[in-house]
């Protein structure tokens, strides 16, 4: 078959057996690509929407904390555990979800993710007392865990690897967009109907997302790949690195954006919901400009220079934010220019950083890989608010936004050190002696 259209086929050997891709919808027309008409078309689709559920999901509760202390009678701290227990269960079940897309398929553990889901919210739209309440969040976080590896692979099984930094653009994108939904849509309906009603109007979501989830993964015999082994994933230095640029940059991240709306009530005089927006700016602006980055990595070729890249723009602009804040005539458009400018060097990370572990393991280890990229966000998204909190606990706004600054330095020295490789050289000889389009390991540096 490859014979006779050299140009029209790719035969990609990412997933269990062989598989017949059309790369051309997707790539030939960049962020068009969601419109060509093409199964891949679908297959971002669901991968997009069902990021975004996830996003709507994990982000339901930040503007809703007040409510739930006052129903349940607990302080901030405690509530703010429904965020600490939708994430930890992912550093739980990172490692285990790869082993199980490989071995059962994504279409069968992305259903079992959707149920556990749906399940948590169940469980926390009908609770009675704060610790059911809990318990629900920890099982949608399970259920969120195995989601986000199942997605990355069925981006892998289905879209040609010259075109990956497009399609994990375009993954990257659902979760601010589901983000900005929880924040700017449900949140103002939570305010008049309670926080129950958000909850049932993001369980609909879901539901909605899996009848498109198993639109795009059609039930097909699943061909179990080799086990996957854990030891080469822990003993590869490129995943380790990847992983501490993944931690120290979703450190900053999310410090960041907890911390300054209310750190710009005092340090810039603006009322806190504009605190609120211009922070929001930072995630937001992934929506367009990862995808948009995704493209350009997939022409040029490179991962490692969008990587530096996006933490040096990063560093810039925290380094200019305290400067602009303090600024009395222009000081909100200083802001909204700064924060725009650091999120465009976001969008410029996620889907280079997102495409390295293909390029890097064999095949079967890909889930695993993914795994260990997915703690190091989990264990960043985690540690950003507590540290930079502690700094303004016995520092000031000013030290505040230099801790980020500093952990984000330490982000451009790391990625330095990152081994970069142009897609589709030195690709891995799978078991079957054929070329696998994942083009992993080896190659020359970029």
């Amino acid at each position: 078959m490859q014979a006779n259209h050299p140009q029209s086929n790719l035969i990609s050997q990412d997933g269990p057996g062989q598989q017949v891709i059309d790369p051309r919808p997707v790539g030939a027309h960049g962020v068009l690509a969601l419109v060509a008409p093409s199964p891949q078309r679908l297959v971002l689709a669901a991968v997009f929407l069902s990021y975004l559920a996830f996003g709507v999901l994990f982000q339901l509760f930040p503007p809703l904390l007040s409510a739930l202390g006052k129903e349940f009678h607990v302080n901030h701290g405690a509530a703010s555990l429904v965020m600490t227990l939708f994430l930890l269960p992912i550093l739980v079940v990172a490692f285990p979800a790869g082993a199980l897309v490989a071995r059962y398929g994504v279409r069968r553990i992305g259903v079992w993710a959707f149920a556990l889901l749906m399940a948590g919210a169940l469980v926390s739209l009908a609770a009675p007392a704060f610790a059911v309440l809990l318990l629900g969040r920890a099982v949608s976080g399970l259920g969120g865990g195995l989601l986000v590896i199942a997605l990355l692979r069925l981006l892998i099984e289905h879209i040609p690897q010259a075109q990956r930094g497009l399609a994990l653009g375009i993954f990257v994108a659902g979760l601010p967009a589901g983000t900005g939904i929880a924040f700017d849509v449900l949140a103002p309906l939570g305010a008049k109907l309670g926080w129950r009603a958000e909850m049932g109007v993001a369980f609909l979501l879901l539901l909605g997302v899996l009848l498109v989830f198993l639109r795009a993964v059609p039930r097909t015999p699943h061909q179990r790949a080799h086990t996957p082994r854990l030891l080469p994933v822990l003993r590869n230095g490129q995943l380790w690195r990847l992983s501490l640029v993944t931690l120290l940059g979703y450190t900053a991240i999310i410090g960041f954006t907890t911390w300054t709306p209310t750190t710009l009530v005092s340090f810039a005089r603006v009322p806190l919901w504009l605190g609120a927006v211009i922070a929001s700016v930072l995630l937001v602006i992934d929506i367009p400009f990862a995808p948009l980055w995704g493209t350009v990595s997939d022409r040029l070729g490179r991962r490692k220079p969008f990587i530096v890249g996006g933490f040096t723009i990063y560093l810039l602009g925290s380094l200019v934010v305290p400067v602009v804040a303090s600024a009395s005539g222009w000081g909100i458009a200083g802001l909204l220019i700064t924060i725009t400018g650091m999120g465009v060097g976001c969008a410029m990370f996620f889907p280079a950083a997102l495409a390295i572990p293909t390029e890097t393991v064999e095949p079967e280890q890909v889930g695993l890989a993914y795994a260990l990229f997915f703690m190091a966000q989990v264990g960043g998204m985690l540690l950003g608010p507590v540290l930079i909190g502690a700094v303004l606990d016995f520092g000031s706004a000013t030290g505040a936004f230099l801790a980020v600054s500093a952990i984000t330095l330490a982000g451009v020295l790391v990625g330095l050190t990152l081994r970069g490789r142009k897609p589709g050289k030195g690709q891995v000889r799978n078991r079957t002696g054929e070329g696998d389009c994942s083009g992993a390991r080896g190659g020359e540096s970029r």
